[in-house]
């Protein structure tokens, strides 16, 4: 990657496609999909095109589901949601960057999954930048309807909905979401949520210190003990003697009352966040990728680094001695550690292979495949009863002989990676997006998962047109969940 991507580098990795979600983990084995929005028992995954236009409107952005079923994601069964959309709150404005957070849950537990939508550029009345929560809710024909999510703190803040997980924090069988703004406050909102707007108590929690920006944000259990953990990175600026900021990281565990701040546990920073089971000990692993370099953060690395922070009956174990520090130097690690590969950029974990332990995907958005500036790649590796495997690593592009699309420069593949299981085999496919895929008009490829990890066999490869969308910029399978 040249320094004239960097700072789409930055914009890539911490805000449009990696705040997920969310962003983007499956702990694995599951006992079924994380993400069932109709209630067939295949996962689905969730998307979104949020600098797409719509009805005219630059950057208003849309949501997408693609269901999932025995040969896998069909893009031809989807659904497809934006403001405009009969039952949906509000209006497709531009720049709303509807999808700009997703999150995904039984919100109401009616048993089908709800989708939880960021829409942190939209105006509310005159609160420019306001933000929106939207759940758009899960039912026998998939999704349908939605219902805002009330902001507690209107004016203490902008951007509602710039990031968005969610999670069982408090363990009374009820789901919750976890809210961020542009503050160094996320908020808790305690579920159950109904279709009238209604919901819980709120929490606010503060991060351990005055933050420049919050990156990442997810929810997993990291001790065993059925209540969701909230894990945030963050940067702090660095004092005037040193310029710059210092990307860093912090887990709270779940309590009876929410995410237990009085005890924070720090971790290593990152861009972008992943929870699941590696070792298989049911205690879910953290995997924090940092795509920074030290001159733009001095937490970073050369061409970028993913950390893994094992989980225990204590919660994660964050020492001198991680359960894995990768970079494309590391032993078993396919590639070279070049300048600005951004490696990092994106992570999942889920069982590719159905053995028991959940693999690692890394998104790789600046890697040069032969000649070819920023084309992007990734990199699966697989799980052990010791954590990270050594050995087995698999690189793949668009390059790779039997992968859809051809490798171009500039298509950032890898930009959001997802390991689910969307054919009830439990075995976790394989999902990457493309974000700058022909200009910024996105694309996303989807390989089934095998005895022996991801296989081109039957893979796809889909973008706006596939689901009568038009064709134009918008970052589409930005925010991959499911």
């Amino acid at each position: 990657m040249r320094k004239r991507t960097l700072l789409l580098a930055t914009a890539l990795t911490t805000g449009l496609l990696t705040a997920l979600p969310a962003t983007a983990a499956t702990a694995a084995p599951t006992t079924g999909p994380k993400a069932d929005f109709n209630g067939d028992g295949y996962g689905d995954v969730a998307f979104a095109a949020p600098y797409a236009k719509v009805d005219g409107k630059g950057m208003a952005g849309y949501v997408a589901v693609v269901y999932g079923g025995a040969t896998g994601l069909d893009p031809a069964k989807r659904t497809v949601v934006s403001q405009n959309t009969a039952g949906v709150p509000g209006a497709a404005e531009a720049e709303d960057t509807f999808g700009d957070a997703l999150a995904v849950a039984d919100l109401n537990g009616d048993g089908y999954t709800d989708l939880a939508v960021g829409s942190s550029g939209e105006d509310v009345g005159t609160d420019g930048d306001g933000g929106s929560v939207t759940v758009l809710w899960g039912s026998a024909s998939g999704l349908k309807n939605g219902t805002s999510v009330k902001d507690p703190a209107v004016s203490g803040h902008d951007h509602w909905g710039r990031l968005l997980t969610a999670g069982d924090f408090d363990g009374d069988g009820k789901a919750d979401l976890a809210v961020g703004t542009d503050s160094s406050h996320v908020y808790v909102v305690r579920g159950p949520f109904t279709t009238t707007g209604t919901s819980g108590a709120v929490k606010k929690i503060a991060t351990p210190e005055t933050v420049y920006s919050v990156d990442a944000m997810e929810a997993g259990d990291t001790n065993g003990d059925s209540r969701s953990d909230l894990v945030l990175t963050y940067r702090v600026r660095l004092d005037s003697a040193e310029s710059g900021s210092w990307s860093k990281g912090v887990a709270y565990l779940g309590s009876p009352t929410g995410p237990d701040t009085s005890l924070p546990r720090p971790l290593n920073g990152g861009t972008s966040l992943a929870l699941g089971d590696i070792d298989g000990d049911g205690y879910d692993e953290i995997a924090l990728g940092n795509v920074f370099t030290k001159d733009d953060d001095h937490s970073g690395s050369l061409g970028g680094r993913v950390v893994v922070i094992r989980g225990s009956e204590g919660g994660p174990v964050n020492g001198d001695a991680p359960m894995a520090e990768l970079t494309q130097a590391s032993t078993g690690v396919p590639g070279v550690d070049e300048a600005n590969d951004g490696f990092g950029s994106s992570v999942s974990i889920g069982d590719a292979n159905g053995d028991g332990y959940g693999d690692l995907a890394i998104g790789v958005i600046f890697e040069d495949v032969g000649t070819l500036e920023d084309s992007g790649s990734t990199v699966l590796m697989n799980g052990s009863a010791s954590g990270v495997s050594r050995t087995g690593a698999r690189t793949l592009t668009q390059a790779t002989a039997g992968v859809p699309g051809t490798a171009e420069a500039m298509d950032y593949f890898g930009s959001d990676v997802l390991l689910a299981d969307v054919t009830k085999d439990g075995r976790a496919e394989f999902t990457v997006t493309a974000g700058f895929e022909d200009e910024g008009i996105g694309s996303i490829t989807a390989l089934r998962g095998s005895a022996t990890g991801p296989v081109t066999d039957g893979a796809r490869a889909f973008g706006p047109g596939s689901l009568g969308q038009t064709r134009s910029f918008g970052a589409f399978g930005a925010g991959l969940t499911g």
